[in-house]
């Protein structure tokens, strides 16, 4: 077993794009489902802040509906994706950890994104209400925080644990899912086409089965109000805007 940084660092960054598939048709869903969400910025001076950015999809569909965007991730491979994606937006990058906000950026951000299923990466539940913490002192007075992430609390069991991924001419990536109580074990499995053949890569990392009333009972707790929620097929998408504590 391996921790989230270290997963991504030694397996997954190098192949992030295969996972992520057509990259534009993810700046298109993106940005369908931010104006959806009422989210646009007419004025184009507005600030956003894109927690565990990767290689960019969300960071670019920001900028399409105005924002001036702040980028964090703790990868340096992916966030150098990301420079290549947003050349001449406004998109600023910072390599560090989203636990760590304040102090590290600048705070009075109008929203904050963390999607991609980010928020199960934290270490533990403790963690993922530090985070909400940290978010809510770099927003600014009713910013709002949008949040995406895998509802894992179903157990899913037999072969129903293992689920293709994404496959290319040279690359076969599929994951399979063990149960560990109150965490997802995700195994990795990622078959390269290399000179000598198809050789196989493998890690794996704990995960955090969230529930959307978890999730929804910790933003209250942290400061924020619940504007929209919805679950579809197992995705939870969660809007809150901060208020006073």
């Amino acid at each position: 077993m391996s921790d989230v940084s270290n997963h991504y660092r030694d397996l997954l960054a190098a192949d992030y794009l295969t996972m992520v598939g057509d990259f534009d048709a993810r700046v298109r869903a993106d940005k369908g489902l931010f104006c959806g969400l009422d989210l646009e910025c007419e004025t184009g001076r507005a600030r956003a802040l894109d927690l565990g950015c990767g290689p960019g999809m969300h960071s670019v569909a920001l900028t399409k509906i105005g924002y001036q965007v702040t980028a964090v991730d703790q990868s340096a491979e992916l966030l150098d994706e990301l420079k290549s994606r947003t050349e001449g937006l406004a998109v600023h990058r910072v390599l560090g950890d989203m636990m760590k906000l304040q102090g590290a950026v600048l705070p009075g951000f109008e929203l904050a994104v963390c999607l991609g299923d980010t928020l199960p990466h934290l270490p533990s539940f403790e963690d993922v209400d530090r985070f909400l913490g940290e978010v809510h002192g770099v927003l600014a007075s009713r910013g709002q925080l949008l949040l995406g992430f895998r509802d894992l609390t179903h157990v899913l069991e037999g072969v129903d644990r293992f689920i293709p991924v994404a496959q290319t001419e040279e690359r076969i990536m599929t994951c399979f899912l063990e149960d560990r109580g109150d965490r997802v074990e995700v195994h990795d499995l990622i078959h390269r086409r290399e000179e000598s053949g198809w050789m196989l890569h493998k890690s794996s990392y704990p995960k955090l089965r969230l529930s959307e009333p978890d999730v929804r009972n910790r933003l209250k707790t942290a400061g924020f109000e619940i504007v929209h929620s919805s679950v579809e097929q197992g995705q939870v998408k969660m809007l809150a805007r901060k208020v006073a504590l």
